[in-house]
C-alpha cells in the first residue's frame, strides 16, 4: 500500500518534477524537504490523536479541503501565466509562485486532507487499538514518507536531465502549461473529495 501511495501521481510528484526541471536539483530537493516536513506533521497528528479529529469534525475537513484546493489552483494559475508569457520568467519570479519550493512542498502536503483520510482508513488495519497504536501509526507514516523521499529524489534527478535538454525553449513553456493544468485538475479533485 505504501509503494502504491508513493507512486500515485499527485501534488508531491508534480512539485518535485516541476521545480527540478525548471530550477535544478537544489529546488527539487527543497520541495522534497517541505514534503518530508509535511509527513512529520502527519506523524505528530497521528501520535497525539489529532488525525482522527479531521475526520470527526466535518467543518474542519471542509476548511482544510477548500484551503488546499485554492492553494493548488493558485499555483496552477502562476504556472499558466509563466507559460503564456513570451519572455521566460526569471528564477526569482518563479520562487514567488506560491512561495519557495520548500514551502510549496510543506503547504501542499499539510493542506491535502486526502492524505489524512488515507492514513485514517489504512492505519487501523495494521496498528489495532492498543496503547502502542499511535506509535505504530507514526512508524507506518514514516515508512511511507521514507519511500516517498527516495522516489521523489529519483524523479528530481530525471527531471533535471529533462530540463537541461529543453532549457528555456517553447517545450519548457508547454511543460509549465501542462503543470498548471495538472494543478488545476488536482485542485478540482481535492475539492470533490469526500470524508470517510
Amino acid at each position: 500500500m505504501s509503494i502504491g501511495l508513493v507512486l500515485l501521481p499527485g501534488p508531491d510528484t508534480m512539485l518535485v518534477a516541476g521545480h527540478a526541471a525548471r530550477r535544478g536539483l537544489k529546488a527539487g530537493m527543497a520541495a522534497i524537504g517541505g514534503i518530508q516536513l509535511g509527513g512529520l506533521f502527519y506523524m505528530l497528528l497521528c501520535g497525539f490523536g489529532f488525525l482522527s479529529v479531521l475526520n470527526a469534525v466535518p467543518g474542519l475537513f471542509m476548511a482544510v479541503k477548500i484551503a488546499g484546493a485554492l492553494y493548488l489552483a493558485w499555483m496552477g494559475i502562476g504556472l499558466l501565466r509563466g507559460a503564456i508569457k513570451a519572455a521566460p520568467v526569471s528564477a526569482e519570479a518563479k520562487v514567488r509562485i506560491g512561495g519557495s519550493p520548500f514551502m510549496q512542498g510543506f503547504i501542499s502536503t499539510v493542506l491535502n486532507p486526502k492524505v489524512a483520510i488515507f492514513f485514517l482508513a489504512a492505519l487501523p488495519q495494521f496498528v489495532g487499538t492498543g496503547p502502542d497504536a499511535p506509535w505504530q501509526g507514526m512508524l507506518l507514516i514514516a515508512i511511507v514518507y521514507a519511500l516517498g523521499f527516495f522516489w521523489c529524489a529519483l524523479l528530481a534527478a530525471l527531471a533535471v536531465k529533462a530540463g537541461r535538454k529543453v532549457g528555456q525553449s517553447s517545450a519548457m513553456r508547454w511543460f509549465e502549461g501542462a503543470m498548471g493544468v495538472g494543478f488545476f485538475g488536482l485542485a478540482g479533485r481535492l475539492a470533490l473529495a469526500r470524508n470517510i
